[in-house]
């Protein structure tokens, strides 16, 4: 019993969409976050603080990268109504705020963005039954 085919094309077809507006998305959120972290800050910051939240940044930075993944992985199949938009919007969210935090300029901005967009992945991969194989049925065959 499975779907028909016709069924499973339009799945297809909306997954591969999905997955192309998140690169799309995080191509765009990159860029444009790249563009105003090239203007200079407007005020004088402490070097200590930049250290620290430049490494803040490259951790989030990781973490927006492995959302990314994720959520590129999960969009190869269908995904539920709600979800699909949090898949391909948090991402970009999350690398936009790793690249403001980066600038260290429009900090809040930036942390709000960035921890926007983890919590919204986080709920809805957390909340998804779909979103991790069953590990159960992956050591069947094998003795």
């Amino acid at each position: 019993m499975g779907r028909p085919a016709a069924a499973g094309q339009i799945f297809d077809h909306a997954s591969g969409r999905a997955r192309g507006l998140l690169g799309l998305l995080t191509a765009l959120a990159v860029l444009g976050a790249a563009a105003i972290a090239a203007r200079g800050p407007g005020t004088a910051v402490d070097p200590d603080l930049v250290r620290v939240l430049r490494f803040m940044a490259l951790m989030k930075g990781g973490f927006a990268l492995a959302a990314f993944a994720g959520c590129f992985w999960r969009l190869a199949r269908p995904a539920g109504p709600w979800r699909t938009p949090i898949y391909v919007v948090g991402p970009p969210l999350m690398a936009a705020g790793a690249i403001g935090l980066w600038s260290g300029q429009a900090l809040p901005l930036a942390a709000a963005c960035l921890h926007l967009g983890l919590l919204a992945v986080l709920a809805a991969a957390l909340t998804d039954p779909a979103f991790l194989p069953d590990l159960s049925r992956l050591g069947r065959g094998r003795r």
